[in-house]
C-alpha cells in the first residue's frame, strides 16, 4: 500500500496564506479579488491554470513575470507564517513505524514543494519523493500527476491511498483509478468520497481501508 500525500491543505496549513498573498498581488495591478474569492477561484489549480483563467477575466491587465512575482512573494510569505496542519505529523510518524510508503505529489512547482515542507520541518519525511505536476503533462484534476508518483514509488493504483483537499485534487485521484480520502469540513455529496475533518481521523481510515 502507497499513501500520496497532496501538499498545500494537508500536509502545510496554506491555503489561507496562499489566498492571501494571491490577493495583495493581484491589487497591485489593479484586480481587486479578496483572499476568500482566490481561494474559491484557484484552489488545487496549477498556476498556469490561474494564469490563463486570469488573462480571460482581465485581458492584459498582468505583466508576463507575474506567476515568478508571485512565487516570490509567497515564498517570503510562508517562510514567515507557514505552520503544518494539525495532526497530520502524527500520521506520518505511525506511517513510518508501521513501514507503509508515503510521499507528496503537487500541482505546486517542486520548489515550493520542498521549501513548505522544510519550512515546517517535514523536509526528512519526504526527502526524494516529491512529485510536482511540472514534470507531467497535466495536472490536476487529470490524473496524470498521481500515476506517475506511484509508477516511480512502484504501485499500481489500486494499491494507492490518496488524501487531498481540494476539488481538482480528488477529482484527479478518482480518475486515476485509486482511493481517495478528502481533508475538508465542508461535504460535497456530488463527490461521493468519504471525507474527514482532523487529522486524527486519517489512521482510522487507511486502517480500514480494503484494497478493490
Amino acid at each position: 500500500m502507497l499513501v500520496i500525500f497532496d501538499c498545500d491543505g494537508v500536509l502545510v496549513d496554506s491555503e489561507r496564506l496562499s489566498a492571501e498573498v494571491f490577493s495583495a498581488q493581484l491589487a497591485l495591478f489593479g484586480i481587486a479579488m479578496t483572499p476568500a474569492e482566490c481561494e474559491e477561484m484557484f484552489r488545487g489549480h496549477t498556476m498556469d491554470y490561474c494564469f490563463q483563467e486570469l488573462e480571460r477575466l482581465y485581458p492584459n491587465a498582468l505583466p508576463e513575470d507575474f506567476l515568478s512575482l508571485l512565487a516570490v512573494a509567497t515564498e517570503k510569505y510562508f517562510s514567515e507564517h507557514l505552520r503544518p496542519v494539525p495532526g497530520v505529523e502524527a500520521v506520518l510518524q505511525w506511517l513510518q513505524k508501521i513501514n507503509v510508503p508515503f510521499c507528496v505529489a503537487s500541482n505546486g512547482s517542486l520548489k515550493k514543494i520542498r521549501h513548505s515542507l522544510s519550512v515546517v520541518g517535514f523536509g526528512g519525511y519526504f526527502e526524494d519523493r516529491c512529485f510536482s505536476a511540472e514534470s507531467v503533462p497535466q495536472g490536476k484534476p487529470a490524473p496524470d500527476l498521481f500515476l506517475s508518483a506511484a509508477r516511480h514509488m512502484g504501485f499500481s493504483p489500486n494499491e494507492t491511498i490518496v488524501v487531498e483537499d481540494s476539488v481538482a485534487g480528488v477529482t484527479a485521484a478518482k480518475r486515476a483509478g485509486m482511493t481517495v480520502f478528502r481533508y475538508t469540513s465542508v461535504q460535497d455529496a456530488n463527490l461521493n468520497v468519504i471525507s474527514f475533518d482532523h487529522m486524527s481521523k486519517l489512521q482510522s481510515l487507511i486502517e480500514n481501508h480494503q484494497p478493490t
